[in-house]
């Protein structure tokens, strides 16, 4: 069966464009402050953009994810159907989980390829066997690449659905909880050395499942998705983090993104790459995901 989910929830869009609307504040305050070019923001994380296919490519992010943690991920082929269901179906641009599908049985995979733009790639990922949900955001040292200046770690839960939900920003049975404190400095020391075997991201969130939130600790996790393009720091959306902090959160946040764009090289430089994702982001999927639909 091909399940998708009901509109967002509207109560919660003010928090979120006050959320945006101060970051993007934050981060210009602080490229005046150190002279930074703004649009230097995209290049971030540009060694990792397929220029030729427009995309953050999921599968060539995959590679980039230590065997331990990785789930299989290949193209969907109708004549090619999984072993073993569920299984998620994702569009290969895919961000913040657009236009995910999960699909319970040969039937639903062979019905997927009804609708959708054959040009468009989609990879299908195994289910992970973990049953907790942990968003990660990071920011490396604008001083030192191999460090990290900032940490958050976000447990995340399903108010409508207990098995193998799709959780976003856009899910309005999406809950976030902030646990960054439940861990002691050297413990998210130790997270932040295994999150730096996965790629050289300057900035990321990294979505993983594990058993408890102490399997991040052990590496004992799968890696169910890379955000690399305007990743949002989820511990804003969390409901045990006062406004107060979520300011000064999003000021200390975009000051470390405005210095790590400072220092980026001129081949790194994002100004174009905001347009391509975003022809691929925001126009094509509306191609071929029905509009305001989101998956529980």
């Amino acid at each position: 069966m091909l399940q998708r989910e009901k509109p967002s929830d509207r109560s919660s869009r003010p928090l979120k464009i006050y959320i945006r609307i101060s970051l993007v504040f934050w981060y210009l305050w602080a490229c005046l402050r150190y002279w930074v070019i703004p649009w230097n923001y995209f290049g971030l994380n540009s060694t990792y953009f397929n220029k030729k296919k427009g995309i953050f490519s999921k599968l060539e992010m995959d590679s980039a994810i230590p065997a331990s943690f990785r789930l299989r991920q290949t193209y969907y082929d109708p004549d090619k159907p999984p072993q073993s269901y569920p299984v998620f179906i994702k569009p290969e641009w895919g961000q913040n989980s657009n236009g995910i599908v999960r699909v319970h049985n040969e039937k639903g995979y062979q019905a997927f390829q009804n609708g959708i733009d054959a040009t468009m790639p989609f990879i299908v990922q195994d289910a992970a066997a973990e049953k907790k949900e942990f968003e990660i955001y990071y920011l490396r040292s604008p001083d030192n690449g191999d460090n990290c200046a900032f940490l958050s770690i976000t447990q995340v839960t399903n108010t409508c659905r207990k098995h193998h939900p799709i959780n976003s920003i856009h899910n309005p049975c999406t809950v976030y909880r902030d646990i960054t404190q439940t861990f002691s400095s050297k413990e998210l020391q130790a997270i932040w050395f295994s999150l730096r075997k996965i790629g050289r991201f300057r900035m990321a969130r990294v979505g993983l499942k594990a058993a408890d939130p102490r399997g991040i600790l052990r590496e004992e996790f799968h890696i169910v998705e890379i955000n690399l393009f305007l990743p949002m720091p989820l511990v804003l959306l969390t409901e045990n983090v006062g406004l107060v902090e979520k300011n000064r959160i999003m000021k200390k946040t975009m000051s470390f993104a405005a210095r790590l764009a400072k220092d980026i090289p001129k081949k790194d430089f994002g100004k174009y790459i905001f347009f391509q994702k975003l022809i691929v982001h925001q126009i094509i999927p509306h191609q071929i995901i029905p509009q305001g639909k989101v998956t529980q």
